[in-house]
């Protein structure tokens, strides 16, 4: 089996403590207490499992403030490419819940955005769900 790879400087990544369906509930009530639309859900190990392939629970959330990214796409419209944001959950060949997003700054580096005000709030958001998502 592959061994899994992850860049620790393009991705924020934290260890769950729940299973990826509980997690997932968790997050997607966290972003309705905050008033953050949900744009899309994809339930990657169901979709595999319509075309009779396994897959592991592996569950993205797409979201979005859109008086945030709006002033982003303003400033760069190509940054629409990485928005809305998203998060994904799953579990490994262990057993274990992962939780992972885009790190917001490295994403704005990108597009010459590292330094707009928004961006710390974004990052300081995003840690903020994975965190309290992924633990009881």
């Amino acid at each position: 089996m592959k061994t899994q790879h992850y860049d620790g400087s393009r991705l924020y990544l934290y260890a769950g403590q729940l299973p990826v369906d509980e997690t997932v509930k968790r997050l997607e009530a966290l972003l309705q207490e905050k008033n953050i639309p949900v744009f899309a859900k994809f339930d990657h190990a169901l979709n595999a499992s319509q075309v009779g392939l396994d897959l592991r629970p592996t569950t993205v959330l797409v979201f979005g403030s859109p008086q945030v990214g709006t002033g982003l796409m303003q400033a760069d419209q190509s940054i629409s490419l990485d928005l809305p944001l998203r998060i994904s959950v799953w579990e490994d060949e262990a057993g274990s819940t992962w939780l992972a997003f885009p790190k917001t700054a490295k994403m704005a580096e990108t597009y010459g955005l590292e330094n707009h005000p928004v961006i710390p709030k974004m990052e300081a958001l995003m840690e903020s769900l994975v965190q309290t998502a992924g633990r009881p």
